[in-house]
């Protein structure tokens, strides 16, 4: 009988589904309290919830599972839900990236060993728009240790969860502006 990975939402916030998810915290293994600890910073939230994977959070745990982290902790440069990034130029831009989330942005990092900067290019994004919050996000994360996974997307940006398949080892990030 194979042994099924231990996968345990231990935090989501907020907790009931809605319109703006801050972070995502997940168990990946039993150990989880003593083991290394990876945060990732994301576009923008879907549908993966405290009770939901989705695709990218699924490629995201297989490749941190393969490198054993204990724990993922899963934050966005913006915190609407949106199955699509367009979506994201129809919003306010205050309401967009969320009151909340540059505080759990700073929480995620300073709890991680690790982090790693996976937004990928901006998809539909108005690219100003785009660009302005991740100098935002940067200067947020200023003395932290930033990494990214594979190569750059080819404009520059770090390549984005879903897409790091079976990726090398991380890398240290450079910001393209």
């Amino acid at each position: 009988m194979e042994i099924l990975p231990v996968r345990q939402v231990v935090r989501c916030v907020p907790e009931t589904y809605g319109t703006h998810r801050y972070l995502l915290e997940v168990r990946l293994r039993e150990e989880a309290l003593s083991g290394p600890r990876l945060a990732v910073i994301l576009k923008n939230p879907s549908t993966a919830s405290a009770v939901k994977s989705d695709p990218t959070i699924g490629k995201v745990e297989a490749w941190a599972r393969r490198r054993n982290f204990a724990t993922l902790l899963y934050v966005n440069l913006f915190a609407v839900r949106s199955t699509r990034p367009t979506p994201l130029n129809d919003w306010d831009y205050t309401y967009a990236v969320g009151p909340e989330n540059d505080f759990y942005i700073r929480e995620a990092a300073a709890q991680a060993d690790t982090v790693v900067v996976a937004w990928g290019n901006s998809n539909g994004i108005d690219p100003a728009r785009y660009d302005r919050r991740i100098r935002e996000v940067l200067a947020l994360l200023d003395g932290y240790r930033l990494q990214t996974v594979g190569e750059p997307t080819r404009r520059g940006y770090p390549r984005h969860g879903l897409l790091w398949n079976n990726e090398p080892e991380l890398r240290d990030f450079s910001y393209f502006g």
